[in-house]
């Protein structure tokens, strides 16, 4: 005689309906939110990856405490969504020497890349902020500009 409750056979196995049942209330309904704070340690991560680039010291604004909330020279904005859409502001200081372009765009993929493959999130845009040069050695190279170059020697010549 056939049980009802049973669906199918194979080999040994045999599923009922009640575990049908059982197996489809076994789903957790909740939502996974990762914190600025996380965000902005994984950005800082993918951040170091990239050959001559720091974090920048903090500015005037961050010691005071003043303006949006700043973890490690690191911005972070969400948006309150089922996929949240996140954007990315990093303050940092570049080695003198390189092209600062390219490293910025090389910081940039790296923490897209990092963020989006860790999180699931959507990164909608990653700003980059250079705010110092770091010079090898502790050396104090000035820059000046032409003009200021040419009024030097002007004001040498006129005294001579």
């Amino acid at each position: 005689m056939l049980d009802k409750n049973k669906l199918s056979t194979s080999g040994d196995s045999v599923v009922t309906e009640e575990s049908k049942l059982e197996e489809t209330n076994n789903t957790i309904d909740g939502e996974v939110k990762v914190s600025d704070d996380v965000l902005a340690q994984i950005a800082l991560s993918a951040m170091a990856t990239v050959p001559g680039v720091e974090q920048a010291s903090p500015g005037l604004m961050a010691n005071l405490r003043l303006g949006r909330k700043m973890v490690n020279g690191i911005r972070v904005s969400t948006d309150e969504e089922d996929n949240p859409e996140i954007i990315i502001d990093l303050y940092v200081a570049v080695k003198y020497g390189l092209r600062i372009p390219d490293v910025c765009w090389d910081v940039q993929e790296a923490v897209k890349e990092k963020v989006e493959k860790l999180t699931g999130y959507t990164i909608k845009n990653v700003n980059v902020y250079v705010q110092e040069i770091t010079f090898p050695n502790n050396e104090d190279i000035s820059i000046s500009n032409d003009a200021d170059s040419d009024n030097d020697i002007d004001a040498q010549n006129n005294e001579n």
